[in-house]
């Protein structure tokens, strides 16, 4: 098969993906549906520019050729561009189960060094703060417990056996500095959430928090980090 049929073989299937989606006619241009879409879809957000090109490629193909014959033959990285996009709008990966583990959390009167043993074994370096009540009230980082070490060392006053994490909780450098999300949460969705809260805290966050609908008080099934979500960063 040639990459035109190729081409155009994914281009009507998400053509017709981007009408049921917005529920509109045969008619509808498919640069008009792009223009629709990024308010819906956080994949065709990412992808706006690179769809408005490959329309201009489709219209090339389709309305120019002779006796059938296409007067231009997309390259093969083209057309598996256009094969991405097809799938990730059809299947977009979520935050579960990407990131869905077994998260390590702490209350204020959590031993510090009960912390540092399990960030040591298991390699994280953030931690969420439950109160009594098991919501999340706050994140501590490794940065945290560096500022806090800094200060115990400058006063030498070092207690490191007998401190609790409400004696580092103070020395947050910002309050909240994370966000909660749904499970349904979509990799590129999560990207954007990371990027607006941090220009909204004017700080980079610590980390996304995954529950079941994004509340607060639900089971804590995964974290996301920075280091985790950068592929799927947009500007």
């Amino acid at each position: 098969m040639y990459n035109a049929q190729k081409f155009l073989d994914h281009y009507n299937e998400l053509d017709q993906l981007f009408a049921k989606a917005l529920n509109q006619a045969d008619y509808f241009s498919f640069s008009q549906r792009i223009r629709e879409l990024p308010q819906k879809n956080s994949i065709v957000r990412r992808y706006k520019d690179d769809l408005y090109q490959l329309g201009n490629l489709r219209n090339a193909i389709a309305h120019q050729s002779k006796g059938g014959i296409p007067i231009a033959e997309p390259f093969d990285e083209t057309v598996q561009l256009i094969q991405k996009i097809l799938e990730e709008f059809k299947n977009p990966k979520r935050v579960i189960p990407s990131f869905q583990f077994e998260v390590f959390t702490v209350t204020p009167d959590t031993l510090l060094i009960d912390l540092l043993s399990e960030m040591d074994k298991k390699d994280f370096s953030q931690a969420p703060i439950l109160d009594d009540a098991g919501k999340v009230i706050e994140v501590i980082s490794t940065n945290t417990i560096a500022r806090w070490l800094f200060n115990q060392v400058k006063d030498e006053n070092v207690i490191l056996p007998n401190s609790k994490i409400r004696d580092l909780m103070p020395h947050i450098e910002t309050k909240e500095n994370y966000a909660l999300i749904s499970r349904n949460t979509t990799l590129y969705e999560a990207a954007e959430i990371y990027l607006k809260n941090s220009k909204e805290k004017k700080s980079q966050l610590d980390c996304l928090i995954i529950t079941q609908n994004g509340k607060p008080s639900e089971k804590l099934m995964g974290i996301v980090c920075i280091e985790d979500i950068a592929p799927y960063l947009m500007n």
